[in-house]
């Protein structure tokens, strides 16, 4: 029997690769959740993914997620923190906005009588660091959404995915120079000499997910990292102008300049404490997985992007 796999977040970054990779291998019986299914983008992905079954959801309505995971063998769950009305929630005060979807999420797979749940989550920067950062909430919310699965696994089989730094996060953090205007700047509130775990969300997320659906035993209740490897942060700047030959550097910017305490916590705990708390085994573990993971080059030379505008 072709199982039915539930994705939700089909339209993002997350769910719209495993989308592309599912639908690819051609194995598995597609749905995918969208807040707005009738909406121009959904029928451009209805049109590139022939089959797959969209339908409407929202993390907030557990009564539609009930509906939308019935008949589903499989949910691949995602929350994500910075969309506008989380943001409105946490700054009115509930820290807990992104956790509760997530737990909306689990509870409605449940309720549906879903076998398993692939969870997007990440390490806890306040375990990470020992409790020296403790405000880094989109970190800490997803972490919690994963003990509360973990707290299920008598009623649903969990598998987490760990995404590694995202490389589009070098594009957002560009700018030309002020001194030239010229040279690209790279302007990231990390040592140039920090090592991350790179992943391109878009390309890498889909193959691993696959890799947990197809090795079910060896994942359960495990922790699945989504990277290829360790880069140091001024590598992107450099893998920049070896694809582009334009001009590049990376610019070591301030902690607080980037106007929020909990980015400003998260790139502290990254210098400090590094990005999976600098785990390593995943490495040569991923080198199983039937995928070229995404390196500072190809990632360039994929993205077609010349710079930020002047």
């Amino acid at each position: 029997m072709v199982k039915l796999v539930a994705i939700v977040g089909a339209t993002g970054l997350q769910g719209g690769s495993v989308l592309e990779t599912l639908h690819a291998r051609g194995k598995y019986r597609l749905r995918a959740l969208t807040r707005n299914p009738d909406s121009k983008h959904v029928a451009s992905l209805k049109a590139k993914y022939p089959g797959v079954e969209w339908v409407h959801a929202d993390l907030d309505d557990t009564a539609s997620l009930g509906k939308a995971f019935q008949g589903a063998d499989i949910v691949f769950g995602v929350t994500q923190f910075f969309q506008k009305d989380i943001m409105e929630r946490v700054e009115q005060g509930d820290e807990d906005a992104e956790f509760n979807q997530g737990k909306n999420i689990i509870d409605a797979a449940i309720a549906a009588g879903v076998d398993s749940i692939v969870l997007s989550s990440i390490d806890s920067m306040k375990q990470l660091s020992h409790g020296k950062y403790t405000g880094v909430l989109h970190f800490e919310g997803k972490h919690k959404v994963e003990e509360y699965l973990t707290s299920q696994l008598d009623r649903v089989k969990g598998y987490f995915i760990y995404l590694g730094f995202y490389m589009e996060n070098f594009v957002d953090f560009s700018r030309i120079s002020p001194e030239d205007n010229k040279t690209i700047e790279f302007t990231v509130p990390l040592k140039p000499t920090t090592k991350l775990p790179l992943v391109d969300t878009a390309n890498d997320t889909g193959p691993v997910v696959a890799y947990i659906l197809e090795h079910p035993e060896e994942c359960l209740g495990t922790v699945v990292e989504a990277s290829g490897g360790y880069y140091e942060a001024q590598d992107m700047a450099k893998a920049f102008t070896e694809v582009t030959g334009k001009p590049a550097r990376y610019v070591q910017i301030p902690y607080d300049s980037v106007g929020s305490d909990e980015l400003s916590q998260m790139f502290q705990g990254q210098d400090e404490f590094g990005y999976y708390g600098g785990r390593t085994d995943f490495i040569e573990r991923n080198k199983e997985i039937n995928h070229t993971f995404t390196t500072p080059i190809s990632f360039w030379r994929s993205r077609g992007w010349a710079g930020p505008s002047p």
